[in-house]
């Protein structure tokens, strides 16, 4: 389904109602990396020059050293909209498909895999020792999410962090890892898809953000942020996932702009083509199993990429482009598909120095940024046991589907009345959706005599589907509710336009 995610439907319904290779492609070129601007030009399928050999001089020198390096992206589904009994659309079967593929492309030494969760991770951990010498470490850091993204690597990974972003459901997965090429930085994310983009406001999208940016953009401008932070100069930095945007959307010029090329485009592989499927990743039933089964399902457009920063010491080398674009042959499962995406690899060729192979083989130090301590204003501090309770009833009565009475619900609501009519049809437009919600409290802490932050997040099926992020409770008239804010942007997800009450 075209850059919609069919949980991510159910999550805006839920928030609503509680709220509202082979050697053939040999043939590709090898083209050097600028070390200039990157092209904005979207359309232009190879707006880089490959490289010559510099011109003979009269004193010799040894000839560089050369390592390569493969990287791959793939979202692999993990199936929480399809029907209880097809097991997550086989998801234990789907993930086999892919391990699989990875040992026949070769081993790839870095590999991200987005909508992935601990049921997905406990899977590729039990499938992986049975490729490539079990030389795959599975590098996770036991988020809760049920929409999250992991790295598997047969290289030495010595860093790694995890990036919230904007909207409170995506995050980004960084990791550094020690390569025949040096050191690495490869981030993968899943930015948000036509089911929770939305048009940014101040408070939901700050700096680096612009209140002209949708969600989308925005969580691009800050995994970018995130690289300029994290990364070390001498790396070679990759970014790549699940993007949600086409390549001449605003997300992919933000991206570029950058200094990140393309690198399905810089191999000379052509566009997707809409016809045909050709060249595209994302387009296939993401809620049954009739597209990962049929070989003659196709694609419809681009979504999914593997972006190298610009450097003066890589080419882009074959093969890069789809990963596993052919339906799979002989799984005695009958899945051709391991997802409604199709992945994509990228293969890089580098020269390396003295200095790229010391950092690869130096010992990483901590490299992650202090994280932020939140303040508390004069006449706030620790809620005392009852205040805690009174807080933590509003989000439970307004956001949990346990709960039911609409007027109760509203009750627990800052303005509420201004928001009753959004609410209300909202309500019974998703209310059996609505019950499948829980909401989960980790930490109340009083900014100020009549104000809590208070981070929460929305369950769906025991996984987290939202958050964990910050939400505020407001004192009025002796009762705690949940501010207007908190549930405009809970209610907004997915939306054109926001709603004249939460702007």
């Amino acid at each position: 389904m075209p850059r919609r995610s069919v949980v991510l439907g159910l999550l805006v319904a839920v928030l609503a109602t509680s709220a509202c290779s082979d050697d053939d492609s040999d043939d590709l070129a090898s083209t050097t990396l600028p070390a200039g601007p990157a092209s904005t030009d979207p359309i232009t399928t190879s707006p880089l020059v490959t490289a010559t050999a510099p011109a003979a001089t009269t004193t010799s020198s040894p000839e560089p050293e050369m390592a390569t390096v493969r990287l791959v992206s793939q979202n692999l589904l993990h199936g929480i909209a399809c029907a209880p009994e097809s097991e997550r659309c086989r998801l234990a079967d789907r993930v086999a498909l892919f391990v699989r593929q990875l040992g026949e492309a070769g081993c790839p030494e870095l590999v991200s895999v987005q909508e992935a969760n601990q049921r997905m991770v406990d899977l590729l951990a039990d499938g992986l020792p049975a490729i490539c010498d079990g030389r795959y470490a599975v590098v996770w850091d036991d988020d809760p999410g049920l929409d999250r993204e992991v790295v598997l690597s047969t290289v030495a990974v010595v860093d790694q962090r995890r990036i919230p972003l904007p909207g409170g459901f995506r995050s980004a997965w960084w990791v550094r890892a020690a390569t025949d090429i040096g050191l690495v930085e490869f981030v993968t994310t899943h930015l948000a898809s036509s089911s929770d983009d939305r048009p940014c406001d101040a408070d939901t999208c700050p700096p680096p953000c612009t209140v002209d940016d949708r969600l989308n953009a925005c969580q691009a401008r800050v995994t970018l942020a995130a690289i300029d932070e994290l990364a070390i100069a001498s790396s070679v930095v990759v970014l790549g996932g699940d993007l949600n945007a086409l390549v001449d959307e605003p997300t992919l010029d933000i991206v570029r702009s950058a200094g990140f090329t393309d690198t399905h485009l810089a191999a000379g592989n052509p566009e997707c083509d809409e016809a045909t499927g050709d060249e595209c990743t994302s387009g296939r039933d993401d809620a049954t199993l009739d597209d990962v089964t049929n070989p003659s399902s196709r694609q419809t457009e681009r979504i999914d990429y593997l972006l190298v920063r610009e450097n003066d010491r890589c080419d882009v080398v074959a093969p890069t482009g789809l990963f596993n674009g052919e339906p799979a042959e002989g799984d005695p499962t009958g899945l051709v598909h391991p997802a409604d995406h199709t992945g994509v690899w990228a293969t890089l060729s580098c020269t390396v120095d003295d200095d790229a192979r010391a950092a690869a083989e130096a010992t990483s130090t901590n490299t992650f940024p202090p994280q932020p301590t939140t303040t508390v204003a004069p006449g706030g501090g620790p809620p005392d046991a009852l205040t805690e309770a009174a807080i933590s009833e509003a989000f439970h009565a307004l956001f949990d589907g346990t709960v039911t009475d609409i007027d109760l619900k509203l009750s627990y609501l800052e303005d509420a009345e201004l928001l009753r009519d959004l609410f209300v049809a909202s309500f019974e437009q998703f209310r059996e959706l609505a019950a499948q919600s829980r909401v989960r409290i980790d930490a109340v802490t009083l900014s100020a005599p009549d104000r809590a932050t208070v981070t929460f997040a929305i369950l769906i099926d025991g996984s987290v589907v939202l958050g964990p992020q910050d939400g505020e409770a407001v004192l009025l008239d002796g009762t705690w509710l949940v501010s207007r804010r908190t549930y405009c942007n809970l209610s907004t997800q997915g939306a054109e336009v926001l709603p004249e009450p939460c702007r």
